[in-house]
């Protein structure tokens, strides 16, 4: 008989329709998987999950002291900037170790591309927009890739980290990612009467400050102030925080961002040592793919991943690594890509050479031809290239389940 269940242990507000379930009997929280044939829950592992073990360390000392920040921070394309699949596995990892804020936030409205639905974003004034994917576009490029610039001193802009009301990401605390020069609009803070707060904003490079509120905030409304011969703000983004112990999951994500595109990013660096992760995720490969089989470079793949990853261990040597392979997916709707096989091998060579965990998503999907029986699931969409709303959230759940599986099983 089908029944329908409800997570609401999890409180992650998803209906699923199956005939039969596997779950984890372990210390994360209990997940119901319902059984579609498409998908190989078998396959749900972390491929060296040893090179994991400093980021679970950090995980054991929140368990053992609750003190400290566990931060992780997800790199990819669309399939991140949409936030589903990030948004389901934060908030797991967020109700087994602790809540320390949203994280990560670009307002990509602003720039006139998708935001995560659960994060309102409102704003008035002239804003422009540039993306590292899009050689055309010459800015300065924050650690996603994006970049809004207004030169409207009477712009602002309101977001809101807290429409999903499953969670409270109430901030006390921002990281605000923007270009600050001499000719720049300083930033003014309001309140909802329009009214300037009281914060202390302290500059830590040329394009982060930190921002400390004298009260616990549910929203942002930043607006500016023009001394002189300041003319313009450049936004890359910004990370809510709270004072709280727990994880911080950063979403860095780009539509149709590829491994060279974020070495564009003049900023990254800088960006990503602020960040001070704790376990790096790199869910890329399926743009660098998207192309003929005559026109597909392996080493050219290679070496651009290979060049992200030298950043990545540069300014964050103590963070562990996992590389997430990219699901199939068709080129224009008919053609089945065969890049996928080359680039899955250049990731795992990859792996091995930077001592590097490997969570192989292609396998856990059924590989090759598995979109199309995604999508008669309801998991994928007509594209073949993207999933639906449930397979972001199943992906989601079955990321959180592969990493703690091997942080539980350091114990057996």
């Amino acid at each position: 008989m089908i029944q329908r269940f409800l997570f609401g242990l999890l409180g992650l507000g998803f209906a699923v329709i199956s005939t039969s379930f596997t779950t984890s009997t372990s210390t994360s929280l209990p997940i119901y998987f319902p059984e579609y044939k498409s998908v190989d829950y078998s396959k749900n592992v972390v491929f060296q999950p040893e090179n994991l073990n400093l980021f679970y360390g950090a995980l054991d000392n929140y368990v053992h002291e609750k003190q400290q920040k566990v931060v992780i921070t997800h790199i990819g394309d669309s399939h991140i900037q949409a936030d589903f699949l990030t948004h389901t596995a934060r908030k797991l990892f967020q109700k087994t170790f602790g809540n320390g804020g949203r994280g990560f936030v670009f307002p990509f409205r602003l720039i006139r591309s998708n935001s995560p639905l659960n994060v309102g974003i409102q704003y008035d004034g002239q804003w422009s927009g540039c993306r590292s994917i899009s050689y055309r576009d010459h800015c300065n490029f924050g650690i996603c890739g994006a970049t809004a610039t207004t030169f409207d001193s009477t712009a602002y802009l309101r977001l809101n980290p807290n429409l999903d009301g499953d969670m409270n990401y109430e901030f006390d605390r921002l990281k605000l990612f923007s270009y600050h020069t001499p000719l720049s609009f300083d930033v003014n803070l309001l309140d909802s009467d329009s009214l300037t707060m009281d914060f202390d904003y302290q500059p830590i490079n040329s394009s982060v400050s930190e921002i400390f509120f004298n009260n616990v905030q549910d929203s942002l409304w930043l607006a500016f102030e023009k001394f002189e011969e300041q003319g313009y703000f450049q936004l890359f983004g910004m990370s809510f925080e709270n004072s709280n112990p727990g994880v911080v999951y950063n979403a860095i994500g780009l539509n149709g961002a590829y491994a060279k595109s974020y070495l564009r990013n003049n900023f990254f660096d800088e960006q990503l040592e602020v960040l001070e992760s704790d376990l790096v995720i790199v869910s890329l490969g399926t743009n660098d793919a998207y192309m003929s089989e005559r026109l597909f470079c392996k080493g050219c793949f290679k070496e651009s991943y290979e060049a992200l990853i030298k950043k990545v261990k540069k300014r964050n040597p103590n963070a562990s690594l996992l590389f997430v392979t990219p699901g199939d997916f068709y080129i224009k709707r008919r053609y089945h890509n065969a890049n996928i096989d080359q680039v899955i091998e250049a990731i795992y060579e990859l792996a091995e050479s930077y001592d590097a965990s490997v969570w192989d998503f292609n396998k856990i999907m059924g590989g090759n031809y598995a979109i199309k029986k995604w999508q008669s699931d309801g998991l994928a969409r007509g594209d073949l290239i993207h999933y639906s709303e449930e397979g972001y959230v199943l992906q989601g759940k079955m990321l959180y389940q592969g990493i703690m599986d091997g942080y539980e099983k350091r114990f057996d």
